[in-house]
């Protein structure tokens, strides 16, 4: 199966907000647009999403734009890379779309990519980093396809 590991793009901070109630800036609404359009026209196109509660994760998944099936899951708000992994676990699907948070979704990806990718910004996986993977659940790593983050679109 496909699995695309997303981070949410750019959320604001305002003060006296609850990190989970964060809304998307500006430029993250931009930049959920132009990932969803790049996922589309790559042929990338989830078929399934799994999604954190948080409202930055929900609201860039809106900006994606992309029809297929969502579940928003509280437990992947923060998530460690395990959970994450345990969760795609419970889905058979043909592309497999999990946005979610740092760190756990940077740790996830650092963990399974083969080869990492030679983007310098992969380390630091910033707000809408998208790693694009052919993934087995049956392997403890998955063979890089694609790797972008906002600015290089």
């Amino acid at each position: 199966m496909k699995l695309i590991l997303m981070r949410h793009t750019e959320a604001s901070w305002s003060f006296g907000l609850e990190d989970h109630e964060r809304n998307l800036s500006d430029r993250g609404r931009r930049d959920a647009h132009k990932l969803g359009i790049w996922l589309t026209t790559q042929c990338h196109q989830p078929t399934h999403a799994l999604i954190s509660d948080a409202k930055r994760t929900m609201q860039t998944f809106v900006g994606l734009n992309l029809k297929c099936e969502a579940v928003i899951l509280p437990e992947l708000y923060l998530a460690p890379p395990e959970k994450l992994t345990l969760e795609t676990l419970k889905i058979n699907t043909e592309c497999l779309i999990i946005l979610a948070h740092n760190p756990g979704i940077a740790e996830l990806a650092i963990d399974i990519a083969v080869p990492e990718p030679m983007h310098p910004r992969f380390f630091d996986y910033p707000p809408g980093a998208t790693l694009v993977l052919d993934y087995s659940h049956y392997s403890t790593s998955a063979q890089v396809i694609d790797f972008k983050t906002p600015d290089d679109l």
